[in-house]
């Protein structure tokens, strides 16, 4: 019996998703298990006898942890959410304003000065911890959520991603405008920037996981404990006398919320702005 085109098209489409189904299955997994965990006692955890759904499950794991006495994560957050709004803010507007300079204005060593820009992409974070560490100790930002939010401030990653997107909108659209007497600042207010929504959003969700995770410099900086991150909680849960692990998988657990509502909330204009931004090099 012979398959159609129509038939085997459809098959391999299902062979496909069955496939990529699973994939995605397997890579939740160890996030079910972090859940199951937060709500368990620590011998239920490692039984012999697993169960995903926890016989009693113990909510009070969550309240504990928020409302720990010397470090809780209700204070973590407050930290986190600071340092990631402060950072993306002055981030995206850096960014916006580089990307637009490199890809839509005409100047004298543009090309040099970009390439020195991506070259600085290739420096690992902790070759600058050193210098960073004596620079805000000199100023006085040791010890200072401020040390965490300024070197967020300038991301060339975000420059070249943005530079991606704006090289995709048609120069046309400037043209018009410098007839009608626009410059640069409007330009770039009033017609550029608006279009670049889904880049802008894109950006944002990577600035927000890469802002709210951030572990090594918070762990460097900030010593005293009313001023520790989310990251910094949960290690917490880990260094106690005694190890609780399941207070490291609630933490955990509480640490994962705010990424995921975000991904979730701008699902659909990241996947568009990373897909339009490497139209054009």
């Amino acid at each position: 019996m012979k398959i159609g085109y129509r038939q085997k098209e459809t098959l391999i489409m299902s062979v496909k998703t069955v496939l990529f189904f699973g994939i995605g299955v397997l890579f939740l997994l160890p996030l079910l298990w972090m859940v199951s965990s937060s709500l368990k006692y620590p011998s239920e955890m490692f039984a012999k006898e697993f169960s995903w759904i926890p016989k009693s499950p113990r909510w009070e794991n969550y309240a504990t942890v928020w409302n720990g006495e010397v470090v809780s994560m209700a204070r973590g957050y407050a930290n986190s959410a600071f340092i990631t709004v402060m950072s993306i803010v002055v981030r995206l507007i850096v960014a916006s304003l580089g990307a637009y300079a490199f890809a839509k204005i005409d100047f004298k060593g543009k090309n040099i000065a970009f390439m020195l820009l991506l070259s600085t992409m290739m420096i690992p974070g902790e070759v600058t911890i050193i210098p960073r560490f004596m620079l805000f100790h000199k100023i006085g930002l040791y010890n200072n959520l401020w040390a965490i939010i300024v070197p967020h401030w300038f991301a060339p990653g975000a420059i070249f991603f943005l530079r991606q997107f704006y090289k995709t909108l048609p120069t046309e659209l400037m043209e018009a405008a410098k007839i009608d007497g626009a410059n640069h600042v409007r330009i770039f207010l009033q017609i550029m920037m608006p279009l670049t929504k889904s880049a802008l959003a894109s950006q944002c969700v990577l600035s927000f996981v890469a802002c709210w995770n951030e572990y090594m410099s918070p762990l460097i900086f900030l010593v005293k404990k009313e001023l520790y991150t989310v990251a910094q909680v949960i290690q917490w849960t880990m260094m106690e006398d005694v190890s609780r692990t399941d207070m490291m998988m609630t933490a955990a657990t509480l640490a994962i919320v705010p990424v995921v509502i975000v991904f979730f909330m701008g699902q659909r204009y990241f996947i568009e702005g990373i897909a339009t931004s490497g139209v054009k090099g």
